[in-house]
Protein backbone atom coordinates (compact mmCIF):
# COMPACT_ATOMS: atom_id res chain seq x y z
CA UNK A 1 0.00 0.00 0.00
CA UNK A 2 1.31 3.41 -0.95
CA UNK A 3 1.21 6.43 1.73
CA UNK A 4 -1.47 9.13 -0.09
CA UNK A 5 0.14 12.40 1.31
CA UNK A 6 -2.52 15.37 1.22
CA UNK A 7 -1.93 18.85 0.41
CA UNK A 8 -0.90 20.90 3.78
CA UNK A 9 -3.70 23.66 4.18
CA UNK A 10 -3.72 25.65 7.37
CA UNK A 11 -6.80 27.35 9.53
CA UNK A 12 -6.51 29.94 7.19
CA UNK A 13 -8.69 28.34 5.34
CA UNK A 14 -11.49 28.63 7.38
CA UNK A 15 -11.47 32.13 7.44
CA UNK A 16 -11.87 32.22 3.71
CA UNK A 17 -14.95 29.84 3.98
CA UNK A 18 -15.94 32.35 6.81
CA UNK A 19 -15.55 35.04 4.29
CA UNK A 20 -17.28 33.54 1.26
CA UNK A 21 -20.38 32.63 3.61
CA UNK A 22 -20.87 36.01 4.80
CA UNK A 23 -20.49 37.11 1.00
CA UNK A 24 -23.39 34.79 0.20
CA UNK A 25 -25.66 35.65 2.68
CA UNK A 26 -24.66 39.50 1.86
CA UNK A 27 -25.64 38.63 -1.44
CA UNK A 28 -28.75 37.57 -0.99
CA UNK A 29 -29.73 40.26 0.96
CA UNK A 30 -28.57 42.87 -1.66
CA UNK A 31 -31.12 40.85 -3.71
CA UNK A 32 -33.83 41.03 -1.64
CA UNK A 33 -33.43 45.08 -1.10
CA UNK A 34 -32.24 45.00 -4.62
CA UNK A 35 -35.70 44.10 -5.95
CA UNK A 36 -37.17 46.31 -4.02
CA UNK A 37 -35.91 49.01 -4.30
CA UNK A 38 -36.04 47.84 -8.20
CA UNK A 39 -39.80 47.22 -7.98
CA UNK A 40 -40.36 51.04 -6.01
CA UNK A 41 -41.06 54.12 -7.44
CA UNK A 42 -39.55 56.47 -5.47
CA UNK A 43 -37.87 56.84 -2.07
CA UNK A 44 -38.40 59.92 0.57
CA UNK A 45 -35.71 60.52 2.53
CA UNK A 46 -37.25 62.58 5.87
CA UNK A 47 -33.98 64.95 7.56
CA UNK A 48 -33.70 68.03 9.66
CA UNK A 49 -32.61 69.77 6.84
CA UNK A 50 -35.49 68.62 4.57
CA UNK A 51 -36.67 65.97 2.40
CA UNK A 52 -35.00 64.28 -0.24
CA UNK A 53 -36.57 62.37 -3.32
CA UNK A 54 -34.22 59.87 -4.51
CA UNK A 55 -34.26 57.20 -7.19
CA UNK A 56 -34.89 54.17 -5.32
CA UNK A 57 -35.05 51.78 -9.23
CA UNK A 58 -31.28 53.12 -9.73
CA UNK A 59 -30.08 52.07 -6.11
CA UNK A 60 -32.44 49.17 -6.19
CA UNK A 61 -30.67 48.06 -9.53
CA UNK A 62 -27.39 48.97 -8.30
CA UNK A 63 -27.36 46.56 -4.84
CA UNK A 64 -28.81 43.93 -7.06
CA UNK A 65 -25.90 43.58 -9.16
CA UNK A 66 -23.73 44.50 -6.30
CA UNK A 67 -25.93 40.87 -4.77
CA UNK A 68 -24.82 39.18 -7.96
CA UNK A 69 -20.91 40.12 -7.92
CA UNK A 70 -20.86 38.98 -4.03
CA UNK A 71 -22.41 35.63 -4.78
CA UNK A 72 -20.33 35.04 -7.67
CA UNK A 73 -17.48 36.02 -5.99
CA UNK A 74 -17.81 33.95 -3.08
CA UNK A 75 -18.00 30.74 -5.08
CA UNK A 76 -15.15 31.31 -7.26
CA UNK A 77 -12.95 32.10 -3.94
CA UNK A 78 -14.17 28.88 -2.38
CA UNK A 79 -13.36 27.14 -5.08
CA UNK A 80 -9.72 29.01 -5.25
CA UNK A 81 -10.02 30.72 -8.44
CA UNK A 82 -7.60 33.34 -8.64
CA UNK A 83 -9.50 36.01 -10.12
CA UNK A 84 -12.30 35.03 -6.78
CA UNK A 85 -9.74 35.80 -4.69
CA UNK A 86 -8.92 39.38 -6.52
CA UNK A 87 -12.68 40.41 -6.30
CA UNK A 88 -12.47 39.30 -2.96
CA UNK A 89 -9.55 41.28 -1.58
CA UNK A 90 -11.25 44.28 -3.47
CA UNK A 91 -14.93 43.71 -2.00
CA UNK A 92 -13.44 43.45 1.57
CA UNK A 93 -11.46 46.67 1.11
CA UNK A 94 -14.52 48.53 -0.25
CA UNK A 95 -15.88 46.82 3.24
CA UNK A 96 -13.11 48.77 4.81
CA UNK A 97 -13.48 52.11 2.77
CA UNK A 98 -17.46 52.14 3.92
CA UNK A 99 -16.72 51.18 6.96
CA UNK A 100 -14.65 53.93 7.56
CA UNK A 101 -17.17 56.30 6.64
CA UNK A 102 -19.52 54.96 8.90
CA UNK A 103 -17.42 54.94 12.17
CA UNK A 104 -19.82 58.30 13.05
CA UNK A 105 -22.69 56.42 12.67
CA UNK A 106 -21.77 53.13 14.30
CA UNK A 107 -18.63 53.50 15.88
CA UNK A 108 -18.29 49.93 17.64
CA UNK A 109 -19.27 47.72 14.84
CA UNK A 110 -17.90 49.91 12.18
CA UNK A 111 -14.38 49.25 13.81
CA UNK A 112 -15.38 45.10 14.53
CA UNK A 113 -16.32 44.75 10.29
CA UNK A 114 -12.48 46.49 9.40
CA UNK A 115 -10.50 44.44 11.70
CA UNK A 116 -12.57 41.20 10.60
CA UNK A 117 -12.27 42.85 6.80
CA UNK A 118 -8.43 43.08 7.50
CA UNK A 119 -7.87 39.24 8.47
CA UNK A 120 -10.16 38.38 5.34
CA UNK A 121 -7.59 40.31 3.17
CA UNK A 122 -4.62 38.53 4.67
CA UNK A 123 -6.63 35.49 4.68
CA UNK A 124 -7.07 35.77 0.99
CA UNK A 125 -4.00 36.83 -0.45
CA UNK A 126 -1.43 34.99 2.16
CA UNK A 127 -3.34 32.00 1.90
CA UNK A 128 -5.92 32.09 -0.90
CA UNK A 129 -4.09 29.38 -2.98
CA UNK A 130 -4.69 27.33 -0.04
CA UNK A 131 -8.15 26.88 -0.88
CA UNK A 132 -8.04 24.99 -4.40
CA UNK A 133 -5.87 22.79 -2.80
CA UNK A 134 -8.62 22.18 -0.05
CA UNK A 135 -11.74 22.04 -2.65
CA UNK A 136 -9.78 19.42 -4.65
CA UNK A 137 -8.75 17.44 -1.05
CA UNK A 138 -12.38 17.67 0.27
CA UNK A 139 -14.06 16.37 -3.10
CA UNK A 140 -13.16 12.76 -2.80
Amino acid sequence: MADTQYPQTTGWSGWIIFASVVMIISGIVHLIYGLGGILTQDWYAYTSTGTYVLSLSAWGWTIFITGILLILTALLLLSGNMFGRIMGAILALLSIVFNVGMIGAAPIWSIIAIIVDIIIIYAIVAHGSEMKQYHQYHQH
